[in-house]
């Protein structure tokens, strides 16, 4: 029993790296309908951002502050530079040029920071023991930032005027027009709250995790896993999606063998492809958060 849950909850704290990544491709996917593979990138650059940041001096708390901005900045300017100037976005030639994008800012990254894995300090505190379970201070940290943060999100766009703007762009785009809101800006918006999550989890999932030009690759797609289980449309779906496939990757990896954790992901998306092609939360149409 105890291996069960020392599972469960490290499942739980890889989940929640995966949830924040889904987050991400919610964001943009239901203002624009923008499928954005560069996704994964946001937070591999993020987590190498912070740990250059501390190997110049900074310290850690600094580091990060510096490095979220940065690729909130960055996540902006791409869009700027390769969404924005495309005249009829579709979802299909969305992930074609996104592809494209992600592919280079890999080079650059392998570039700037060479092949090797590197992960940032453990942020402060104790490990501690809950019923003989095991739990490391920072799964403590990625459980906590990634709770706050989604609730966030989530409040953001249900709760205040930009976040309602955005879902009108996304549901009645030329009625929002007629109001005034600028599918331009909620686009560049969505990007930047695709940067903040993919940013914040990458440095806070980079001390037991590592970031690498590669590592954006992985939490891409298994981000995007979890974002589909929610019709990419759904951000609590989402969520809840990446903590289900983390704490299911870690119990197939501890029961059956660490080699298929990776497959995990793909069967879920092939399943979920099957038999609920709109998601869990079951409508192909409007678009919810």
């Amino acid at each position: 029993m105890i291996d069960l849950l020392q599972l469960v909850f490290a499942g739980l704290a890889q989940g929640a790296v995966y949830g924040l990544v889904a987050l991400g491709f919610v964001a943009i996917f239901s203002v624009r309908e923008i499928v954005n593979l560069v996704q994964g990138e946001y937070a591999a650059l993020a987590g190498l951002t912070a740990i250059s940041a501390v190997g110049a001096g900074l310290p850690l708390l600094v580091a990060i502050l510096v490095a979220i901005p940065v690729t909130i900045g960055i996540a902006v300017l791409l869009e700027r530079m390769t969404i924005a100037p495309v005249k009829k976005m579709t979802p299909l030639t969305s992930i074609i040029l996104t592809l494209g994008v992600s592919t280079a800012v890999k080079a650059l990254m392998l570039l700037i920071w060479g092949p090797e894995a590197k992960g940032l300090p453990t942020f402060p505190g104790s490990d501690i023991v809950v019923g003989g379970v095991s739990i490391r201070s920072q799964e403590l940290w990625v459980l906590g930032v990634a709770a706050v943060v989604a609730y966030g999100v989530i409040w953001f766009y249900e709760h205040t005027v930009r976040g309602k703007s955005l879902r009108a762009c996304a549901e009645q785009p030329v009625a929002a027009r007629l109001v005034g809101i600028s599918p331009r800006t909620a686009t560049v918006v969505a990007f930047a709250v695709a940067g903040l999550v993919g940013g914040v989890a990458g440095v806070v999932g980079s001390p037991i995790y590592l970031s690498s030009w590669t590592s954006g690759l992985t939490l891409g797609l298994k981000g995007f896993v979890a974002a589909t289980l929610g019709g990419l449309t759904s951000l609590r779906v989402a969520m809840l999606g990446g903590l289900g496939l983390g704490i299911l990757e870690n119990l197939v990896a501890g029961y059956l063998s660490s080699g298929y954790r990776d497959a995990v992901a793909f069967v879920v998306l092939v399943l979920v492809l099957l038999f609920k092609p709109h998601g869990l939360a079951g409508k192909s149409s409007g678009v919810r958060v």
